[in-house]
């Protein structure tokens, strides 16, 4: 072999190495996504079912979801904000399972349950939740309370 035969070949290996490293560098980016993903799901869920034990170990939560989805003006500012903050992680677990799961029937069901429950959630949706969210999402919420 001469001096440019090895050339040659050195650069096709040189080539099929870098073209065989991006790939699994790609495929460890997608795992590492999927991992994250998992775990953010995981975060999200484990706060709402936190937030949703509350309700029935401490009664003082319990009375401020009660009265913050009546909606009927009982709640003082620290109690409204309360009943938001948790508003606001029950519609962030939707958003995360409408983005990254096929449940979107669930989703919707889910939806549906919880606007439900009575005018302050229509309330905290109209004020604070549709306007923090993207359009496609705010567009899937408004068509799921239709159904």
């Amino acid at each position: 072999m001469n001096f440019e035969q090895m050339t040659t070949t050195t650069q096709i290996v040189t080539g099929m190495s870098t073209v065989l490293l991006a790939v699994f560098l790609l495929n460890q980016l997608r795992l590492q996504h999927k991992d994250s993903m998992m775990n953010l799901r995981l975060a999200i869920g484990t706060q709402v079912d936190d937030m949703n034990r509350s309700m029935y170990t401490n009664r003082d939560f319990a009375n401020v979801f009660l009265l913050g989805c009546e909606d009927t003006g009982e709640l003082d500012k620290i109690d409204q904000h309360r009943f938001n903050i948790f508003m606001l992680q029950y519609f962030a677990q939707f958003k995360d399972h409408w983005e990254n799961g096929n449940d979107h029937q669930n989703v919707q069901r889910r939806i549906l349950q919880i606007f439900g429950v009575g005018p302050g959630v229509q309330r905290f949706w109209d004020e604070i939740g549709a306007n923090l969210h993207e359009v496609t999402f705010v567009q899937f919420v408004e068509t799921a309370k239709l159904s």
